[in-house]
């Protein structure tokens, strides 16, 4: 019989926070001030948008209320929005506006949104379907504030799926920590899942930039948003630029831009990127000044890009610019010792995620996890143990509960690396014992020898079946 898990429920968002009333009516700020204050809001008021602008200025505010009409008349919406335009910013630590006019008019609402406004209502309003709209514009403001400060913290906390235990792991730490002071363009080469994006985290950690680490996936940005994407662009550009938008390297500014996948550029996109790493210089779409790049460059790749230079198919003056100093991360099959730690940590890391009891691992499945060849590396890993976590019904993870499919590696070459007699040993008798599903007798058949030389091999190296 299955038996019952609880799930930790998930985080709830408190509606809390600062409201700012602007409106020259005072009538209207008192009744919205009565309206929120009784909702557990704290409320700040001006009556003019000069006034609104230095309380912004000087106070942490969450959500603004705006009246759209002053001085100017009373139906156009142009000082609103005109105000909207300079101070709508869409980040999660900026508030969020609300337009509110007695003029309702679909046009305007439409254009305050373009502006930056999060919603819209008309005067009089309705209190609870007022209440309603600053509610769910707090929780949405909340939530990306929670997680933008996951994702600082993340970057910020040292990655433990980079364990540095095997010979290959601390060259390369030697490697990492020797360049990552330095301002260096690094070229991180390796096969898909091994811990790239890692290694570009832990070599920001350990720079003395000061900015943040900003990744970008280059196979996934269309062909028409590549100068929007990297470069940024300001209002009016192109149809949907509704506002000016930094671009990945403003955004990098004295911190680390991390270009994944960087062998999928077309051309074209490789000659706008090459004339940014020759001069540093680059112009966000449709704007008519230069801004210098100052960030540190980190790219990655699976591909052969020397097979695809002499296929014409990646520029080498744009290769050269990249691999200032290039390191290639080794595959998860040549680093046998880190895959139980890494197994342990993952199964930890999704107990935590989903709320569940931390499971162990049974020795079969320490023996089958070995013998595995794990082509999609480090992240099948996670993705295995992630489904274990999630199946398992009993305080310890079998063989059975990680649905390795039978090893493919062939027997008559089964090390990957250059190993000593007794690794080759131990991995050879693994792979037969996972092979054979743990019968001794099988496995001592498929390796040469005899049952008994197979079980004093065993008990040499510590090494039990699900049988033991």
């Amino acid at each position: 019989m299955r038996k019952c898990r609880r799930f930790k429920a998930s985080a709830s968002y408190t509606m809390q926070g600062t409201l700012l009333i602007v409106d020259d009516k005072a009538d209207i700020r008192l009744s919205l001030h009565m309206l929120l204050k009784n909702s557990g809001f704290t409320t700040l008021q001006c009556s003019s948008l000069r006034a609104a602008a230095d309380t912004l200025a000087q106070h942490t505010v969450d959500l603004v209320l705006l009246d759209m009409n002053y001085e100017l008349d009373t139906t156009s919406g142009q000082e609103g929005l005109q105000f909207l335009s300079e101070h709508a910013k869409a980040t999660p630590t900026s508030p969020a506006f609300i337009a509110m006019t007695a003029w309702s008019s679909v046009t305007l609402a439409v254009e305050a949104m373009q502006r930056g406004a999060v919603d819209f209502f008309a005067k009089p309003w309705d209190n609870h379907a007022v209440l309603m709209m600053i509610k769910k514009h707090l929780g949405l403001r909340q939530m990306a504030q929670a997680q933008q400060s996951a994702l600082l913290q993340a970057q910020k906390a040292p990655d433990t799926t980079l364990l540095w235990l095997s010979p290959q792991m601390q060259t390369l730490k030697k490697q990492l920590d020797r360049i990552a002071p330095t301002g260096a363009n690094i070229l991180l080469r390796g096969e898909n899942g091994t811990g790239k994006s890692q290694i570009a985290q832990y070599l920001h950690q350990q720079s003395a930039r000061t900015g943040k680490l900003v990744s970008v996936n280059m196979a996934a940005i269309p062909e028409s948003l590549f100068e929007s994407e990297l470069f940024g662009h300001v209002k009016g550009a192109f149809t949907d630029a509704r506002q000016d938008r930094d671009g990945r390297f403003t955004q990098a500014t004295d911190g680390t831009l991390f270009l994944d996948e960087i062998a999928t550029l077309s051309d074209a996109q490789q000659a706008k990127l090459l004339r940014v790493l020759e001069n540093g210089e680059y112009e966000p779409v449709g704007a008519d000044h230069t801004l210098h790049a100052d960030c540190r460059l980190i790219s990655a790749t699976n591909a052969d890009l020397e097979a695809r230079q002499a296929q014409g198919e990646f520029r080498q003056d744009l290769y050269f610019r990249l691999n200032t100093i290039e390191l290639t991360v080794p595959p998860l099959c040549q680093r046998s010792n880190e895959i139980i730690p890494l197994a342990k940590h993952f199964i930890s890391h999704h107990a935590q995620t989903y709320g569940l009891p931390e499971l162990t691992l049974s020795d079969c499945a320490c023996n089958t996890l070995q013998a595995y060849h794990w082509p999609g590396n480090v992240r099948e890993l996670s993705h295995i143990m992630e489904r274990a976590v999630l199946m398992c019904d009993e305080p310890e993870i079998t063989a059975r509960q990680l649905q390795i499919k039978a090893v493919k590696t062939e027997l008559n070459n089964p090390v990957s690396e250059l190993v000593t007699l007794e690794q080759a040993e131990q991995k050879l008798i693994r792979m037969a014992l996972a092979q054979c599903q743990d019968n001794v007798e099988d496995a001592a058949l498929l390796l040469g020898i005899s049952k008994s030389a197979l079980y004093r091999r065993m008990d040499k190296f510590n090494i039990k079946t699900r049988q033991s």
